[in-house]
C-alpha cells in the first residue's frame, strides 16, 4: 500500500495530541506544516530549532495511524539520535513501542545497506561476512601478507607520503579490488600486487571497512533490479536525518532504492545546508535541499536574537527571513559577545580572558551545558612561524588532536579509565564507556601477547564478551573490573590501580588469548602504568573534564575550558563558546572579517572559495545558548584610524571588544 493509504491524513488534532504526548512547546507554523506533510519534502532547519524532536514528533504521528503489519517506516541518519530521541521521549508509550520494533526501521545508512543490500550480496556469493568494522579489516588484511610484504607496502607508501590505510575497493570483482584507481603505484609493481593480494583476501575471508558497504550495496542492486522495488514496497516512507552529511557514495545508494520522482514512496529528507562542513569528493546528483520541495524552519531555541544576527550573515545558503533566536534577549550589557585581540606573536592569555568572561558573566547554573573553545584546525602540522596561531596547541601546548580521531586510543590503560568513568557522568547510557574500556582490554591484550593473534570482531564489548562467554570466573572478572572502573562512588585511586585493578586486568588478557599462566610482554606493564586523574574538578552536567580541558582558576572560583575542533562539535550545544583564529590556507577568521562586521562587503554573495570557511564559522556561532567570542589577532583588527575604523564597525555589529597586550598575556 502506499502511504495515503496506510496513513490517515494529518491533521491539528494529531499535532495538539503529540505536543502533549512529548511536552513540548506550542509550534510555529513552519514546524507544524513539517508535521502534517504527507508529501516528499526536503526541510532545512537550522541549528537550535529542534529539529531531531521534530522528526520523532512525526514519526509518533505516524506510528499512531499506521496500519500495516508488514510495511514500516524506514529511518535514516548517521548517527543513532534519532532511536535514541525516541527513546528518550517516547520509549515508555504504546506509540514509542511499536516505532522501535518491526516492521519500522531505525539505522545508520551504513547498517540499512549492510543489512539489506551487502549481506544479501555476499551471501549470494558464497561469502561468509565476519565483520564491518575498519580495525578489523585492517587487521585481517595485514594477515593476508607476509612479514616482508607488509612492510615493503609501508615503506613504499610512506616514501609518498601516504598510507595503505587509506585504501578501499572500489569495485565487487574482488580480483581487482582497486578498479581502475591509481595508487600511485604501477600494476605491474611488487607494491600494487601485495595491496591487491591484501584487499582481495580480506573481501573473501568477509571483511569489510565500513564504507565499502556501498560498493556491494551498488553490486546486488546491478545484479538484482528488483531488490530496490521490493525495498520501497517493504518501506513506502523513508526519513533521512542530516542530510547534509550525506557522501554521494551514501546518496547513490539511497537514490536507487528510494528515487524522489517514485509516485509510490515519500521520501523525507532533514538538514541544514549551511552546517556541510565535511567534505565530499564529489556534489550530489540529487543536490539537498531542492528548493522545488523545500520547507524552511528558521527560528533556533538555542540563542537569542543577538546571537542569530551575528551568525546569520555566515548562512552560506541564504535563509528567507534570516536566522531567529527565540531564546529570551538578555540585558544590555550584562553578557557581551565579545572579540578578545591578542599580540600577533602570543596566544597564551587568551584561554585565561575567557575564562575571566565566563565567571564574570555566567553564573554556574548557566554553565551546565559547557564551556567551549574551539577552532577550524586542531592539529599542528608543518607549522611555519607566519601562520601563528596555527592550531589549538598553540592556544594551550598540552592539548592532543588525537582524542578526536575515530580512531583515538588512550596511551594508557589509565588514561582510559579515566575518560570512559567521565563518559558515564556525561552519558545517559555507559555503552560509551564500556566499548572504551573493553577497546583498552583489547590492546592490553596485544600488548602482553604479541605472539598469539586474537580475532576480535565488529564491537571491542561484544567480542570480549563473546570470548569471555566460555570462562566463567574470567567473564565474573571482567565484570567486576568495570563496576570497579566506572560505577564506584569515588574516583580509583593509585593503590587500588596498582594493587587491585593491574592483577585482575592481567588475568583478563591472558583469558583473552588462552595464555593462562605464560608471562606478559614488559610492554604491557609499561601500558598498565598509573596516571593521575585530569585536573580539572568541575563536573556539571557535561560530565566533567576529558583529557583536552585546560581549567582556569581565580581564587576560589573556576571553570573547565573544553577544547575541540569545530568538526567535533557540530550537533552539540554549549553554554559559552570562544572560536579561536587558526591558520586554514590563511588565517581563518581574517578571511571572514568583512562578514563579522557586517558591511557592505558582506552583502556581496561570497565566493565558492570561502564556502568552506563560512559554514565552518555558522557551525562555531550556532552552538553557544549564552556568550559568544572570537579570537583575532591584533593585526587583524588594526592601528590607527583603520583599526579605529574596524572597531566601530565591529562594536556596530553587535560585539564587546576586549584587547591583550603583551604584559597582560603574561600575567
Amino acid at each position: 500500500m502506499k502511504l495515503n493509504q496506510l496513513v490517515v491524513p494529518i491533521t491539528d488534532a494529531d499535532v495538539d495530541w503529540v505536543i502533549e504526548l512529548m511536552g513540548l512547546e506550542v509550534l510555529d507554523e513552519p514546524r507544524r506544516n513539517f508535521l502534517k506533510s504527507m508529501d516528499t519534502v526536503d526541510v532545512a532547519a537550522c541549528p537550535g530549532s529542534g529539529k531531531t524532536t521534530l522528526v520523532v514528533a512525526k514519526l509518533a504521528i505516524l506510528a499512531r495511524h499506521w496500519k500495516s503489519r508488514i510495511q514500516g517506516i524506514c529511518v535514516l541518519s548517521h548517527t543513532n539520535a534519532a532511536r535514541e530521541e525516541i527513546e528518550k521521549r517516547l520509549g515508555g508509550t504504546e506509540v514509542g513501542q511499536r516505532l522501535l520494533r518491526f516492521p519500522h526501521y531505525i539505522d545508520t545508512i551504513h547498517g540499512f545497506t549492510g543489512r539489506f543490500l551487502a549481506s544479501p550480496w555476499l551471501r549470494s556469493k558464497g561469502i561468509t561476512l565476519q565483520a564491518i568494522d575498519d580495525e578489523a579489516t585492517h587487521k585481517a588484511r595485514r594477515r593476508e601478507l607476509t612479514n616482508k610484504e607488509h612492510y615493503s607496502v609501508q615503506t613504499a607508501f610512506e616514501m609518498k607520503h601516504k598510507s595503505p590505510y587509506n585504501l578501499r575497493i572500489r569495485t565487487a570483482d574482488f580480483d581487482q579490488p582497486l578498479g581502475d584507481e591509481d595508487i600511485g603505484f604501477a600494476p605491474h609493481t611488487p607494491t600494487y600486487k601485495s595491496v591487491v593480494k591484501s584487499l582481495s583476501g580480506a573481501a573473501k575471508a568477509g571483511y569489510f571497512c565500513f564504507d565499502e558497504v556501498f560498493v556491494l550495496g551498488h553490486a546486488l542492486l546491478d545484479q538484482e533490479e528488483e531488490v530496490g522495488a521490493a525495498l520501497r514496497i517493504r518501506f513506502p516512507c523513508v526519513l533521512i536525518d542530516e542530510m547534509q552529511d550525506t557522501q554521494p557514495d551514501q546518496a547513490g545508494v539511497l537514490e536507487r532504492v528510494f528515487p524522489h520522482d517514485d509516485p509510490d514512496v515519500r521520501v523525507i529528507r532533514v538538514g541544514d545546508p549551511n552546517q556541510e562542513i565535511f567534505e565530499k569528493k564529489a556534489p550530489l546528483s540529487d543536490p539537498f535541499p531542492d528548493s522545488g520541495r523545500q520547507l524552511e524552519i528558521a527560528s533556533s531555541f538555542r540563542f537569542d536574537q543577538a546571537i542569530a544576527s551575528i551568525a546569520n550573515p555566515f548562512a552560506y545558503v541564504p535563509i528567507t527571513n534570516g536566522l531567529i533566536g527565540l531564546r529570551a534577549p538578555r540585558t544590555p550589557g550584562t553578557v557581551p559577545n565579545t572579540i578578545i585581540v591578542f599580540p600577533d606573536d602570543d596566544a597564551s592569555g587568551v584561554l585565561d580572558e575567557f575564562g575571566k568572561l565566563v565567571l564574570k558573566h555566567l553564573p554556574k547554573e548557566t554553565r551546565k551545558a559547557g564551556v567551549f573553545a574551539v577552532g577550524a584546525v586542531h592539529r599542528l602540522e608543518n607549522f611555519k612561524q607566519n601562520q601563528y596561531p596555527k592550531a589549538l596547541e598553540h592556544y594551550w601546548p598540552s592539548y592532543r588532536s588525537d582524542t578526536t580521531k575515530t580512531s583515538f586510543k588512550p596511551r594508557s590503560f589509565a588514561e582510559g579509565a579515566h575518560i570512559a568513568r567521565r563518559y558515564v557522568m556525561r552519558e545517559p547510557t555507559a555503552s560509551s564507556a564500556v566499548e572504551l574500556l573493553a577497546s583498552c582490554l583489547a590492546n592490553l591484550g596485544e600488548l602482553a601477547y604479541p605472539n598469539s593473534s586474537v580475532q576480535l570482531r565488529g564491537r571491542h564489548k561484544a567480542s570480549i564478551e563473546e570470548k569471555l562467554a566460555t570462562k566463567p570466573e574470567a567473564f565474573a572478572l571482567y565484570r567486576e573490573c568495570l563496576q570497579q572502573m566506572l560505577f564506584v562512588s569515588s574516583e580509583v585511586t593509585q593503590q587500588d590501580w596498582v594493587t587491585v585493578i593491574t592483577p585482575k586486568l592481567l588475568l583478563l588478557a591472558s583469558a583473552l588469548h588462552d595464555a593462562e599462566g605464560v608471562a606478559a610482554n614488559h610492554q604491557s606493564h609499561q601500558y598498565l602504568a598509573w596516571e593521575p586523574v585530569p585536573v580539572a574538578t568541575e563536573a556539571g552536567e557535561s560530565g566533567g573534564s576529558l583529557v583536552n580541558t585546560y581549567r582556569f582558576q581565580d581564587g576560589n572560583d573556576g571553570v573547565d575550558i573544553r577544547m575541540s575542533s569545530i568538526h567535533s562539535e557540530k550537533g552539540k550545544t554549549h553554554s559559552a563558546t570562544l572560536i579561536l583564529e587558526t591558520f586554514r590556507k590563511t588565517h581563518f577568521i581574517q578571511k571572514l572579517m568583512p562578514w563579522i562586521e557586517q558591511g557592505k562587503g558582506a552583502l556581496k554573495r561570497p565566493p565558492d572559495s570561502a564556502k568552506k570557511d563560512m559554514m565552518l564559522m555558522y557551525v562555531g556561532m550556532t552552538r553557544p545558548t549564552h556568550m559568544l567570542c572570537l579570537a583575532i589577532r591584533q593585526s587583524t583588527l588594526g592601528e590607527g584610524a583603520a583599526g579605529e575604523k574596524r572597531r566601530a564597525a565591529l562594536q556596530a555589529a553587535g560585539w564587546a571588544i576586549l584587547e591583550l597586550t603583551t604584559d597582560s598575556a603574561v600575567q
